[in-house]
């Protein structure tokens, strides 16, 4: 059973009022100096005035970003981070207790490329890994029984490997994979040195030198293997379906358990939206009586899913389902021995207890949501509280995702999350409803929302400024004083410039660059413009002797983009454009929260986000979609569904040179040969670009974009020649590519006197959820 604590009133109404005064004291939040944009009063839209900074206001915190409240936060734990300062409730007893022995789970769902990669090598730093499939595969599977056994599901045990992802996703595992490729090489070469160094002076490291020279003929990991498509996740899905099998013939937990779905490598998805799509699938199907759903979903289920990134809370939210809860070991055990834990021993995975696990109650964040939103339920028609956590959920999706780089001023250990609460709060009682309608935007609220937001952005360019030395982030805005610089309703009350309205739909051609160019394509070195640069900055101009940027905004897209002020007309046009794309994007992911991937070839082509200060006029994005007056006051977005890629196309897209063994050596040479139609997507050497952060991993990985439908054509041809009789690929590789099912086993379990029974097995739940769903292991009759 699952031991839900009694929280008391009494705390909650103190969580709630100290959440309130840190969300609705915007004066938190003021800049420190004037700005041409202000948040306007609400249920106003007069034109911009500047904005002064109150007496009254806390000083500027230049570590921890607008709000005193903010933690200063590195990684992945963020998001967690801000969730537990702001609603400090959730992390009550559950959190600090471990999993309790008497919970009780209906569906215990596990995205398992979160315990491939550390049973595989996420606890040695600094060492080499070599390739031990078997030993490899045994630690996974047992780190599996251990967490099956420790929640004991009733219903469902999901075992969910990430698929080829939609192309959005493959961006970012395209930048990713790259970037560790080179922080190996680096590495390998760090200890190859400190070996040589080493084996000069000590006898321990000679000993130890023999004995990676005796190791010299075994493979060395590649982590970048951990990829659809490869050797290594064929094997290890074919060896997950045998273990699962075997388990349930053998052991006697898992006989007499929950039924077990296994949604491998090959079957197209990333892992937790593989179990976001059973979940909408399944409840759908028991909505409509269809015997399928029987044993797999019920109202008022215990739902936990293994991790606890920041998409896992989101995605969790967003099934509204009363009982979700997520489970994750704690930070205090995984990170051991660094930071802050560094006096912490480490422990071997293998010998966790459920005291070194946590638990998240989404549930327990949907109350202290409805606490401090429940003053507005008579301001609002028809007032609903999965609305306010939807528009949670878009708030927290614009501060990062993995599909769309976040607006350059909205970081959330800069305070950005409270600042858009705090806004919304403002904002709300004026709308009378919502910012979102699921995957639908309401676009008049959403610029207004955005407008609050972006009187923040100049302090946030003028605080990065100084601590990159960089005088381009430091130039004001108030020499912007041209009517097509700052236009849109809330600015200058200006339209959308002639020039640049053409961008509003898609695939318009830009106006011809009035900058002429060198044979090497580079832009020639003097060119007359009307446009003149920054007034008395001479900083500036002794950096950037050649920059006519006048502002941050100038600055930015010439610096990130390419996009030169001087080069007027086309800056204007692509600037829209940006903002167009990023749109589409904001509905995509959307989408892809509430409903599934809506389209698996859109991504956002470029690396940058807009700035929210071109975020304007948005309503006429929506002009050249048919029906879009029709809609009401949200508005959706149109894509096209397409296929996902082939499991080798996609390896092709996302590794780098280094990994080229990993793919099938026709196709590995693509990315060697100098002669490969395809060399120019993978350069031997790159940039990356800090962008304002920290952590490297948190770079700008600057790598040309794939073009994919060039690609699918070229792998197409190797394809074709195998088919007809080249014997290019052997039937392993061929395997590798193929479209896999997901699989379904039954558990018979046992009677008292250990007598098979019959299993309560729902008629239909081999075919049931996605296509290609298929029952492995049968019920006897």
């Amino acid at each position: 059973m699952v031991h839900r604590s009694n929280t008391s009133m009494h705390v909650l109404w103190i969580a709630q009022g100290l959440l309130t005064w840190c969300l609705s004291n915007t004066h938190a939040f003021a800049p420190m100096h004037q700005s041409p944009i202000t948040p306007l009063s609400t249920g106003t839209s007069s034109k911009w005035t500047r904005q002064t900074t109150s007496a009254s206001s806390p000083p500027y915190n230049r570590f921890t970003g607008y709000s005193n409240c903010e933690s200063q936060l590195e990684g992945i734990p963020k998001m967690f981070r801000w969730l537990t300062d702001q609603y400090p409730n959730i992390i009550k007893d559950r959190l600090e207790e471990g999993l309790s022995a008497d919970i009780e789970v209906d569906n215990f769902y596990l995205d398992m490329n979160g315990i491939i990669h550390p049973c595989t090598h996420g606890n040695t730093q600094g060492e080499f890994i070599y390739l031990d499939e078997t030993a490899m595969f045994k630690k996974i599977f047992l780190y599996v029984d251990r967490l099956y056994k420790m929640v004991q599901p009733k219903e469902v045990l999901y075992l969910a490997v990430d698929g080829v992802a939609p192309r959005a996703k493959m961006n970012q595992q395209r930048s990713r994979r790259f970037r560790s490729a080179k922080e190996a090489e680096q590495m390998e070469a760090e200890i190859v040195a400190r070996d040589q160094y080493n084996s000069k002076h000590s006898e321990e490291y000679r000993e130890k030198k023999k004995l990676k020279e005796d190791m010299s003929d075994k493979t060395k990991f590649d982590s970048n293997c951990i990829t659809p498509g490869t050797d290594f996740m064929l094997k290890l899905s074919l060896a997950m379906q045998k273990w699962v099998a075997y388990k349930i013939e053998t052991d006697p937990v898992w006989k007499n358990g929950a039924k077990v779905i296994v949604s491998g490598p090959d079957v197209p998805g990333e892992g937790e939206h593989k179990v976001m799509d059973f979940i909408r699938d399944s409840r759908n199907a028991y909505h409509n009586n269809e015997a399928a759903a029987k044993g797999l979903y019920k109202p008022g289920a215990t739902h936990v899913l293994y991790g606890l990134d920041a998409d896992l809370i989101m995605l969790g939210l967003v099934t509204h389902e009363p009982n979700f809860m997520l489970l994750r070991e704690k930070m205090s055990v995984v990170m051991a021995g660094r930071g802050r834990n560094k006096y912490r021993k480490k422990k071997d995975m293998m010998e966790y207890t459920r005291h070194d696990f946590e638990l998240l109650e989404l549930s327990s964040l949907r109350q202290l949501l409805a606490i401090q939103f429940r003053k507005f339920s008579d301001q609002i028609d028809n007032y609903n509280l999965d609305r306010i956590v939807d528009d949670f959920v878009f708030m927290c999706m614009m501060v990062g995702n993995d599909f769309l780089p976040h607006s350059p001023h909205l970081e959330i250990d800069g305070g950005a999350i409270s600042l858009m609460m705090g806004s919304y709060i403002d904002l709300l009682p004026s709308w009378k409803g919502y910012l979102t309608d699921k995957e639908k935007i309401h676009p008049q609220r959403f610029e207004q929302f955005i407008y609050h937001l972006a009187v923040y952005e100049e302090e946030h360019f003028k605080k990065r400024g100084y601590e990159e030395n960089e005088p381009g982030w430091k130039l004001p805005s108030e020499y912007e004083e041209d009517d097509n610089d700052f236009y849109g309703e809330y600015f200058s009350g200006n339209p959308t410039p002639p020039v640049a309205k053409p961008a509003n739909a898609k695939g318009s051609t830009p106006p011809p660059s009035k900058i002429p160019k060198t044979e090497d394509g580079e832009a020639a070195a003097d060119v007359e413009s009307d446009v003149e640069g920054p007034v008395g900055n001479r900083a500036f101009r002794r950096v950037h002797p050649k920059s006519k940027a006048r502002s941050y905004r100038d600055f930015y897209y010439e610096e990130k983009m390419g996009w030169p002020v001087e080069d007027r007309e086309r800056t204007l046009f692509e600037r829209r454009a940006h903002v167009r794309e990023y749109m589409e994007g904001l509905h995509w992911v959307l989408n892809y929260y509430h409903n599934g991937c809506m389209s698996w070839d859109w991504f956002f082509p470029y690396m940058y986000a807009p700035l929210s200060t071109d975020m304007v006029n948005l309503s006429e994005f929506y002009d050249e979609f048919e029906g879009s007056k029709e809609e009401g006051e949200y508005k959706s977005w149109p894509f096209e569904k397409g296929t996902p890629f082939p499991s080798l196309a996609q390896l092709l897209s996302v590794l780098p040179p280094q990994s080229a063994s990993l793919l099938p050596k026709p196709l590995g040479e693509l990315m060697l040969h100098p002669s490969s139609p395809l060399i120019s997507y993978y350069p031997p050497d790159f940039a990356a670009d800090p962008n304002g952060k920290r952590q490297a991993w948190e770079a700008v990985v600057k790598i040309p974009f794939i073009d994919g439908e060039f690609l699918l054509e070229t792998v197409e041809q190797v394809l074709e020649k195998d088919k007809d009789g080249g014997g290019l690929l052997t039937p392993g590789e061929r395997r590798r590519n193929a479209r896999g099912k997901h699989h379904l086993y039954v558990p018979k379990g046992d009677d008292i006197n250990g007598a098979a029974k019959k299993a309560s097995s729902p008629k239909g739940a081999g075919k049931f959820a996605p296509k290609g769903k298929k029952r492995v292991a049968k019920t006897e009759a």
